[in-house]
């Protein structure tokens, strides 16, 4: 809109930059000020809303509240292993392409009281230093018994040169472990947290014969990095998870006061134990808060506040079933037609869930797969049908009247709102005229409203109502335009009925405000 006055200003100055006495006139001009929608078919997807097979809306809300792998909290510390070995002879003749050492030992993770028989690694890597302290080459191989991958040991093979005990010829390699899986039970399959080494040396095939001694020590060294798993069997220790968690509904802060009613509502609040351990679950606190009408309600239900027992999860891998501690609602039970009617923009979810709160107590037969999780969700799912009563919503839609050259000002004119209402909803609107701080300057009121739209015969739409409002403006607010920096819509709904007002898939809201202005131009 400051574009086109701009030019208007442009023009008017060229064709009459050559006359010396002053000039003034006044024009019509219709401007579009402001051009909305409401669809609600924008709001339609699988976590929100869903289309009936008659073309009425389901509420259908799925949200996670808590989304935790259980594995993300347990730390696997970086570790480092050493392996040395060194012949059992004072000394030894070595000929080229002999095996001279094979040794297996076994190192133990430092994880608290976290117990791994088994686990898969999801990212993590090695960084592996080979020492030789002999004065020909030699070539390593190391293997990690039990650490495998597509039904392969890993093993790595590797030349390293020539050295001495003073300085060591070294080979160093970095290398992915990412989809191995690894035994932690030791070679007797008894033990736990325990990762074993092999490490075999051989001289190299085409050097020279060597002697070495009970002195020359051959080293390496494994540091595993970041290791994180995606698979684990053991006893992942005790585990307390209490948390308060707050969703804003900050579109609900356009509803500053009125009256609603829903019908047929379905809700749950869940708490989802999706691992092979023990657990318990607690809700604390649902509730709604109204921020315009400072009003909070706190939904009622006779097991919040208690802890209550979860079993394992049944199933393995992608068959994985979870175990529910549901807390169910509808419009019969507790006072949930209040807590959902108070409109709240912010919502408060207090949930506490304690995994092994007994210890282990299954002998170690803890399981976590890729998909196992501990959840608490939030579902509904019941027809959108809904009445409301003066229910007043309002939107700040920006607009600039203010003329820099004083060239053009608005005498008087109208707004003119053109809408086309497919909600079963009628309105009554008011314009109210804000200054540069959100002040209110005058508000412009109408005798005409929006009519409700009905249900078509075939009862699988509504009929679009087009209708058009007037908005006077009257000298005193023409004057005011010029502070006029925005403009609030605030719009009254009332349904036709109170209830059981079937919501469709073509309900929608479309308008575009004009400005009809008698403008005065001097030069």
């Amino acid at each position: 809109m400051r574009k086109g006055l701009f030019t208007i200003l442009l023009l008017l100055f060229v064709a009459v930059s050559c006359r010396k006495d002053g000039a003034s006139w006044n024009t019509n001009w219709v401007v579009p000020i402001i051009n909305d929608s409401l669809l609600i078919n924008d709001y339609v997807n699988d976590s929100t809303l869903a289309i009936n097979p008659d073309n009425s809306v389901q509420m259908i809300i799925d949200r996670k509240l808590l989304n935790l792998n259980v594995l993300d909290i347990i730390e696997i510390p970086d570790t480092l292993i050493d392996q040395e070995l060194a012949i059992n002879l004072l000394s030894l003749q070595v000929n080229p392409g002999f095996d001279f050492l094979n040794e297996i030992e076994e190192h133990l993770f430092e994880l608290d009281d976290v117990v791994l028989l088994e686990a898969r690694v999801r990212s993590g890597k090695a960084k592996i230093k080979i020492m030789n302290p002999i004065e020909t080459n030699v070539i390593f191989t190391i293997s990690l018994p039990g650490v495998t991958k597509d039904g392969l040991e890993f093993s790595h093979t590797q030349m390293v040169e020539s050295g001495t005990i003073a300085n060591p010829g070294v080979g160093e390699l970095e290398l992915n472990f990412k989809g191995y899986t690894i035994d932690f039970t030791g070679a007797n399959g008894s033990l736990y947290n325990i990762l074993q080494s092999r490490l075999k040396v051989k001289s190299d095939p085409n050097g020279p014969v060597v002697t070495i001694t009970n002195q020359d020590l051959f080293k390496f060294q494994i540091e595993f990095q970041k290791l994180r798993f995606d698979y684990g069997r053991g006893y992942f220790g005790r585990h307390n998870l209490t948390d308060t968690t707050e969703v804003d509904l900050t579109v609900l802060n356009n509803i500053v006061g009125g009256n609603i009613n829903i019908d047929d509502i379905d809700l749950e609040l869940i708490i989802r134990n999706g691992i092979k351990a023990p657990a318990r679950g607690n809700i604390s606190l649902f509730e709604s808060e109204n921020t315009n009408q400072n009003s909070i309600v706190a939904l009622n239900h006779p097991y919040f506040g208690q802890l209550m027992n979860l079993n394992p999860a049944t199933g393995q891998w992608d068959g994985l079933t979870p175990t529910d501690l549901a807390f169910h609602f509808n419009e019969n039970s507790g006072n949930l037609k209040d807590f959902l009617e108070n409109l709240g923009s912010k919502y408060r979810v207090g949930y506490a869930v304690e995994i092994n709160p007994f210890g282990n107590t299954s002998a170690g037969n803890n399981i976590l797969y890729p998909n196992s999780r501990v959840s608490v969700d939030l579902v509904a799912n019941f027809p959108l049908r809904i009445g409301v009563d003066n229910l007043i919503f309002q939107d700040t839609f920006a607009i600039d009247f203010k003329n820099e050259d004083k060239l053009l000002r608005i005498e008087e004119g109208k707004f003119v709102l053109d809408a086309t209402n497919s909600f079963p909803f009628g309105l009554k609107v008011d314009l109210v005229l804000l200054d540069e701080g959100g002040n209110a300057l005058k508000t412009l009121l109408t005798n005409g409203q929006i009519s409700p739209a009905q249900a078509n015969s075939s009862a699988n739409g509504h009929v679009p109502v087009k209708e058009k409002m007037e908005f006077i403006i009257d000298k005193q607010a023409a004057k005011l335009m010029k502070d006029t920096k925005s403009v609030m819509v605030r719009a009254y709904l009332s349904s036709t009925e109170y209830q059981n007002n079937v919501m469709y898939s073509n309900a929608a809201l479309k308008f575009i405000l004009f400005g009809h202005l008698k403008l005065r131009t001097e030069i």
